[in-house]
């Protein structure tokens, strides 16, 4: 990015050229055949001219990328980055830590709901084997009756089986009331309130409902009393303690912070737009997560290319009917269970062949030009990395903190925002975000300046009044001794005798 920046957004001649002499000697003539002439090897700047362009007074972009189908991509890149941390080696704390980064700022900067991201929790149900490990082993005799029921006759004609009854609606305290999920929660208790240790009033949660605080909690009753946050007119809910995903972080007050927005009145061009500074981690993480996003783009449309061709159809792996108007999007969600398989697999929980098996899988479903989702596994295990890595990162963390007060108050102010931001940048070369919504299309633009250490500007700043302070110094020094000479010439002068 250090030579785009000398090179107007571009890449230099000489970058460019050693990235294609690397790129044949890595993958020889069929890369070079495939995508030499590709955008990534042209040299070719993105054209903003009808593109939403950043806020000129804060930064001009070094480099603009591309988010395509972000109303789909987003939420598949997000399921599988979750399953991943939650198959992977990753310690509890770190978990916990990458997810609550999710909650507090990688979801919105994608524009993910928190009730979306934790929608799954609302269908959990605990398994059998969670059960056992639990509660012991379950009651065998009333296991071999119901076995016996089975085997002695279906009594399910052919007409429920095509039409099954619909899931039933959770109950008012958030509690669902599904027959398996109902089982575990009524019979076994799986989310024990016996020994739940409330949640102070005051609490900021995540519920069923929305997000909210908790007003109180009644021990007979053994629910919350929760009010919803932004709900107008308010509104107050009564919930059960497994109706409440988790507690919030609230967001932490700065003085320093309302000072620097009083003083600035600039705010972003466009709503919507999000701004943000972070240093290198979140670089790193946000172009491996947009190279994440245009691979999910190539399969759907090889997906949907494939099923298009007749000719091609014959020699790749069916997956439905002849005709069939959907086969498209079910290759395309044959080909996720392949990455989730994939990644399974790179975690022991699977057959270590699969590993083996997935890229000439992937060429049997999509075609001989998928070699470039050959490597999903290893590029979700970087974003994990760099996900784990911006969790732990006590700058980043105090970025976030004034991320989400300018959210909070309801605009972001980018001067205010880097003045700050210089504050607490520790020395660290840092980089500025601003990502923004292309208008009448499912896409969204990222913009990114890399700005070096900006500490340097205040320490510039503190030098300058000092300066001026030393001038200023130095002058009333002067006056001074000249009002004191002056005082002596008058004593001296009155003390001569006067002639006669």
């Amino acid at each position: 990015i250090k030579d785009r920046a000398a090179n107007d957004g571009c890449e230099g001649d000489a970058a460019l050229n050693a990235r294609m002499e690397k790129a044949k000697e890595e993958h020889g003539t069929f890369y070079e055949v495939t995508m030499g002439c590709s955008d990534s090897f042209s040299g070719k700047q993105t054209d903003l001219s009808n593109l939403p362009k950043p806020t000129p007074t804060i930064f001009t972009p070094h480099m603009s990328f591309f988010y395509d189908g972000n109303s789909w991509a987003q939420k598949d890149a997000f399921h599988l980055i979750s399953f991943a941390l939650e198959k992977g080696s990753t310690n509890t704390v770190d978990k916990e830590r990458c997810a609550r980064l999710w909650r507090q700022f990688v979801g919105q900067w994608f524009g993910l709901s928190m009730a979306w991201m934790q929608d799954p929790a609302t269908k959990f149900t605990a398994s059998p084997e969670a059960i056992e490990e639990q509660f012991g082993e379950s009651d065998n005799d009333e296991d071999d009756e119901n076995d016996n029921d089975a085997v002695a006759g279906d009594s399910t004609t052919d007409g429920d089986q095509a039409n099954p009854p619909a899931e039933a609606a959770p109950k008012a305290d958030g509690r669902p009331s599904s027959a398996p999920a109902a089982e575990v929660y009524d019979k076994t208790n799986y989310f024990s309130t016996t020994n739940h240790m409330p949640l102070p009033n005051g609490t900021l949660v995540s519920t069923t409902q929305g997000e909210g605080q908790v007003i109180g909690y009644s021990h007979a009753e053994k629910t919350y009393e929760i009010s919803l946050v932004g709900s107008i007119p308010s509104k107050t809910v009564t919930l059960s303690p497994i109706a409440i995903y988790c507690s919030l972080d609230p967001v932490e007050s700065s003085s320093l912070t309302e000072q620097l927005r009083e003083n600035d009145q600039e705010t972003l061009d466009r709503h919507g737009d999000r701004f943000m500074i972070g240093s290198q981690c979140l670089y790193l993480f946000l172009r491996l997560h947009q190279v994440l996003i245009k691979r999910l783009n190539v399969a759907k449309d090889l997906a949907e290319e494939v099923s298009r061709d007749v000719e091609l159809g014959r020699h790749i792996e069916k997956v439905t009917f002849d005709g069939d108007s959907e086969e498209g999007a079910k290759r395309y969600d044959a080909f996720l269970g392949l990455v989730y398989t994939l990644l399974d697999a790179g975690q022991g929980s699977a057959d270590a062949s699969e590993g083996g098996k997935y890229e000439d899988r992937v060429r049997h479903l999509l075609g001989n030009r998928s070699y470039e989702l050959t490597t999903m596994d290893k590029l979700i295990s970087h974003i994990l990395k760099h996900l784990q890595t911006m969790a732990n990162d006590d700058v980043l963390q105090s970025m976030i903190e004034v991320y989400r007060r300018h959210e909070l108050a309801g605009k972001v102010k980018p001067s205010a925002f880097r003045e700050e931001a210089a504050l607490l940048s520790e020395g660290e070369n840092m980089f500025a975000f601003q990502i923004c919504n292309v208008p009448d299309s499912d896409q969204k633009i990222c913009h990114c300046e890399f700005l070096g250490v900006i500490a340097d500007e205040v320490e510039e700043a503190d030098d300058d009044g000092e300066d001026e302070n030393t001038d200023d110094n130095m002058k009333r020094g002067i006056d001074n001794l000249m009002t004191a000479e002056d005082a002596d010439e008058n004593t001296h002068a009155s003390k001569r005798p006067k002639r006669g």
